[in-house]
């Protein structure tokens, strides 16, 4: 058993594991390459050779505990039947409903819809040896709903929140569909070999306080509960931005729940709430990693020491920025797994 896997079933370590989410991407020259040589980003999440490789490529450079699955959350609504494409310095844009989108939607079987997603995720848990973990994951219902009733990334949710606040029909239906379909769809990655899955909430906090029960809260504890009536020492990780105060809610009457935290919540929090209510993984902020130096060293320090010898998994509060310099992250790394004392 790798030694994250182990962390996120609550054993401590004294240097915690660490991954970065989206490793595997922008930062990366050897990741350029292989974009440029695909027509999309959606073609290369589904170009089962190259996303394997993809997927690999922080794992040859740096000393990282595990692999995540080269993929995106939006995925889901692309096999869905909902037009997704991915612009450069735009993000996503997504084609509104198409005539009888439900009708259709829900008669799609997702995982032969993504049966190339869970190839490639096979095809990295062979390349790798039992001591790095894979990771499998998918966005949360709320997140992936976001994006398709904007249909692009926004800041305001003015679409989403007025049919949520007029409880919609189309709101409704696209949740159902969207917990159905991410319920199956993370149960088809541990199928295929991840040893643990993360369900990423980027935009959690932008549901009303007063519905986040009905529609954060709720949903995810019925998908959680959907994974465990099959597997049920599979570590979880629920990354909810800016919803940590959620996280006990969340995490009440499951085992082996962790929480990704987000570069917002102060590291005392995360020590003395987060960590009562399961592993934590996070949240150094990924602009600090841009800058790197002695701040870096500082802020890492920071963390080790306040979560030294806790269940704790290293990471970054949200993804790895486009312009981070590569000897930053190995400078990281290397603080992160020579330990507190060498990181000051």
């Amino acid at each position: 058993m790798s030694e994250i896997i182990k962390t996120l079933q609550g054993i401590s370590n004294v240097n915690p594991p660490i991954w970065l989410m989206r490793q595997a991407g922008r930062y990366l020259p050897e990741y350029q390459k292989i974009r440029k040589s695909v027509p999309s980003f959606m073609d290369l999440c589904f170009h089962e050779d190259l996303a394997t490789e993809v997927t690999l490529q922080p794992l040859r450079r740096f000393d990282l505990d595990a692999a995540i699955l080269f993929s995106d959350i939006l995925v889901i609504p692309h096999v869905l039947g909902q037009t997704v494409r991915v612009v450069e310095k735009e993000g996503p844009l997504l084609d509104s409903f198409p005539p009888s989108f439900f009708e259709r939607a829900n008669n799609i079987d997702v995982e032969e819809s993504l049966s190339i997603p869970l190839k490639i995720l096979r095809n990295v848990r062979s390349a790798l040896p039992p001591t790095k973990a894979v990771i499998g994951f998918t966005g949360s219902p709320w997140t992936i709903a976001a994006y398709m009733i904007e249909k692009k990334k926004t800041r305001d949710f003015s679409k989403i929140i007025t049919q949520l606040e007029s409880n919609s029909s189309q709101f409704r239906n696209t949740m159902a569909l969207l917990e159905k379909a991410v319920g199956t769809f993370l149960i088809s990655q541990i199928k295929a070999g991840a040893d643990m899955i993360q369900i990423f909430d980027s935009w959690a906090q932008s549901v009303p306080p007063h519905l986040r029960k009905e529609w954060i809260v709720s949903p995810i504890r019925r998908i959680i509960k959907r994974i465990r009536a099959e597997y049920s020492t599979t570590p979880i990780i629920y990354y909810g931005r800016g919803v940590h105060l959620l996280f006990s809610q969340i995490a009440d009457g499951f085992s082996n729940i962790a929480f990704g935290v987000d570069e917002t919540v102060a590291i005392s929090e995360m020590n003395e709430l987060v960590q009562k209510v399961g592993p934590v993984q996070g949240n150094l902020n990924p602009q600090v990693l841009v800058e790197g130096g002695q701040k870096m060293k500082t802020e890492v320090s920071n963390l080790l020491t306040a979560l030294y010898e806790k269940p704790y998994v290293f990471n970054l509060g949200h993804g790895i920025l486009p312009q981070t310099p590569v000897s930053h992250v190995a400078e990281l790394i290397d603080l992160v797994k020579k330990g507190p004392i060498s990181s000051s």
